[in-house]
């Protein structure tokens, strides 16, 4: 039975005048949620930590069971297109076969919206881990300190003496 062309006509319109609505709506309540990250990035920048960690949201690693396959969704504190910030990261791969792992980062607000929606119950977590990571990085930063303090004392009274040939340096 053919379908009635004005009928189609008002029922598209109206399924998509509720999507345009919903559409307004879902972007105006993401734009909100990208302030407060951006935020919340901003004040991590500004610490300059130069720290990357990974904090685990989702995953399936069947290892155990013979399967060799896995994937993995987190949150992070890296370097991104050559931005430290907050970023998102989805790993899938087989154990047996790391060369074809595949890795897709994001600046967090240009993730999908349904992984930063997933990773906000994280956020904390990640925080609590750059701590902690910042705690042992100082700690080997001062285990190298005097080391380092040693070979700079024995170059710095040294001459720096470059010899020029023809040009050339000697």
């Amino acid at each position: 039975m053919p379908i009635d062309p004005s009928t189609l006509s008002e029922s598209v319109s109206s399924s998509f005048q509720s999507l345009h609505n919903a559409a307004a709506t879902l972007n105006s309540v993401s734009d909100e949620l990208g302030k407060f990250i951006a935020r919340i990035d901003e004040s991590l920048r500004k610490l300059n930590l130069g720290i990357t960690v990974w904090v685990k949201v989702s995953g399936w690693d069947n290892s155990g069971d013979g399967d060799t396959g896995f994937w993995t969704e987190q949150i992070g504190y890296a370097k991104v297109n050559g931005r430290w910030g907050l970023c998102l990261r989805r790993v899938v791969g087989d154990y047996r076969y790391p060369e074809q792992d595949s890795e897709e980062i994001w600046a967090f607000n240009d993730a999908p919206r349904v992984q930063r929606l997933d990773a906000l119950d994280k956020i904390t977590d990640l925080l609590q881990k750059l701590s902690n990571e910042a705690d042992t990085m100082t700690a080997r930063v001062l285990e190298r300190l005097a080391d380092v303090e040693a070979v700079a004392n024995a170059v710095a009274p040294l001459p720096l003496v470059i010899k020029r040939n023809g040009g050339g340096v000697k």
